[in-house]
């Protein structure tokens, strides 16, 4: 079956489950994601800037940041999820165009760090993959980052393929929505198998 024709035949046939599974996956996904009152601001944050500047500054070599993740292995948790975005949303608008696209190649590349990190939990890894790719859509637009905009994309499919998190059916589409959405830039691709980091 045709890519699209199968993304159709299954949202149709899930369309009322996914509607009754709404609420559940908000509720769930608000009970992972809120704060932790174990893991103080102070000790997630400057960890979330020092890993973002390594990340940036070698170009999201995976060497040059590892360690500092080894050290802090503790921090990966749902809590520097919640960090992470409340800082990268309260960050963006108020910065320059230019800044906010280097931080948003910052969040792909680190995500894809996070993503291949052999510690820790890897469940929480991807979630913490997935929301640095849906926060640097927040700044790659298809009008003016179409390559950057189509390969967060790519990289999203890939995310929700492997994703525990949330309902299968919910994910299973969210996956081939990201491949729609990269195929208007690259067109008639290959299902992506591979992260693809942003030089």
């Amino acid at each position: 079956m045709h890519n699209m024709q199968a993304y159709f035949f299954i949202d149709n046939i899930l369309e009322k489950k996914l509607s009754y599974n709404q609420n559940f996956l908000s509720w769930l996904e608000d009970k992972i994601f809120t704060p932790s009152p174990t893991i103080p601001i102070d000790e997630t944050l400057p960890f979330l800037l020092e890993a973002l500047e390594l990340t940036s500054n070698s170009q999201g070599d995976p060497q040059t940041v590892y360690p500092l993740i080894a050290e802090n292995l503790d921090l990966l948790e749902p809590h520097f999820i919640y960090i992470l975005r409340k800082w990268a949303r309260q960050t963006f608008p108020n910065i320059s165009q230019n800044r906010a696209t280097i931080i948003a190649n910052t969040l792909v590349n680190f995500a894809g760090i996070i993503w291949a990190l052999p510690e820790g939990d890897s469940d929480v890894n991807l979630e913490i993959a997935l929301a640095c790719c849906e926060l640097a859509l927040e700044v790659y637009y298809l009008d003016k980052f179409p390559k950057q905009w189509a390969i967060v994309h790519n990289n999203l499919t890939i995310i929700y393929q492997s994703r525990c998190y949330g309902v299968p059916a919910h994910n299973l589409i969210k996956s081939l929505e990201h491949y729609q959405k990269a195929n208007l830039v690259f067109s008639r691709q290959r299902f992506p198998k591979k992260w693809t980091d942003l030089s």
